[in-house]
């Protein structure tokens, strides 16, 4: 058996200029159109009447569900990287490794923590001023006086006694004498006596950040960063004993009411997470550079931004 071929009548030149032309316009509505996202509006009931639902409505068997599920909706609105990493995280990567000096370390992480306080301030400093925070307070301190380095009591604003905080650690991070960059250079005498004080001044800062503009950090969506700050602040503290008792245990109650206290199970959604959910909810009553490597940003003077995640 033979198979029979089928042959086609070869295309004209007339035909051949059409082709032409379609393949013209479709390449020209395909280039008009390529950068726009086309989104598919959603059903709608042609009917006039109000009262008719469709019927194509998810269910829910009870609202307890629902309102489970509207409580992982919010909570996962507000959880960002600051949130998943936990305490024990925290607690690891401040303990001192084998083999590292504790001057090194504390060097380290004094400076990493005044980089993050400087930006939270920076974010800040439209809206704390004179008029609205005329003295400094925080956490157990209603009225707070800076103590210059002459030892003179100043009684200023809270925008102005920061100021003064992150000038003091903006001139003490480049003395070559607390914080030596040079081979061979050694920490000075007093090395410790002034890491303490600047550990103090900053909890200052962020407790006042923490319990006088809360709502503030909120519109930013700054609360995790400055909670996570908090929390490493805290646990330095802790670690090498930099901060009295009575402020040790003030800047651990602030923590336990503006950080969640199970971020890992909040992170996953687990139903446990309602609790952490609430406390979370309460109000209270640039990238960190190494102590050798990255400059600080101007004190103050930077662009306030927000921070998200």
């Amino acid at each position: 058996m033979t198979a029979d071929v089928v042959t086609h009548p070869p295309i004209s030149a007339s035909d051949s200029g059409r082709f032409t032309s379609i393949r013209t316009v479709l390449g020209e509505w395909k280039q008009l159109f390529d950068g726009c996202n086309f989104i598919k509006r959603k059903e709608r009931s042609r009917s006039r009447r109000r009262d008719v639902k469709d019927a194509k409505t998810k269910r829910v068997a009870s609202a307890s569900v629902a309102q489970r599920s509207s409580t992982r909706k919010s909570q996962s609105a507000e959880l960002c990287v600051c949130d998943s990493i936990e305490d024990h995280v925290i607690e690891k990567f401040t303990a001192l490794p084998p083999g590292i000096d504790p001057r090194e370390w504390l060097a380290t992480h004094t400076l990493a923590l005044f980089d993050h306080v400087n930006a939270l301030c920076g974010s800040l400093s439209e809206l704390c001023t004179p008029a609205t925070c005329q003295y400094m307070s925080y956490p157990g301190t209603a009225k707070a006086y800076y103590i210059d380095e002459r030892g003179k009591r100043h009684l200023y604003s809270a925008m102005q006694y920061m100021d003064c905080v992150m000038s003091f650690c903006e001139k003490a991070s480049r003395s070559e004498e607390l914080f030596p960059t040079k081979y061979g250079n050694q920490f000075s005498g007093d090395f410790e006596s002034h890491i303490r004080r600047v550990i103090r001044l900053l909890w200052h800062c962020c407790g006042h950040l923490a319990s006088k503009h809360w709502d503030e950090l909120g519109q930013l969506e700054l609360r995790p960063q400055c909670a996570l700050v908090m929390a490493h602040l805290a646990k330095l503290s802790k670690t090498f004993a930099l901060l009295d008792s009575k402020d040790q245990q003030l800047i651990n109650n602030m923590v336990q009411t503006i950080r969640p206290s199970n971020i890992a199970s909040s992170g996953r959604g687990d139903d446990t997470s309602s609790a952490a959910s609430q406390r979370w909810s309460r109000v209270p009553s640039s990238k960190s550079g190494s102590w050798g490597g990255h400059p600080t940003p101007a004190v103050l003077t930077c662009k306030p931004y927000a921070q998200t995640c």
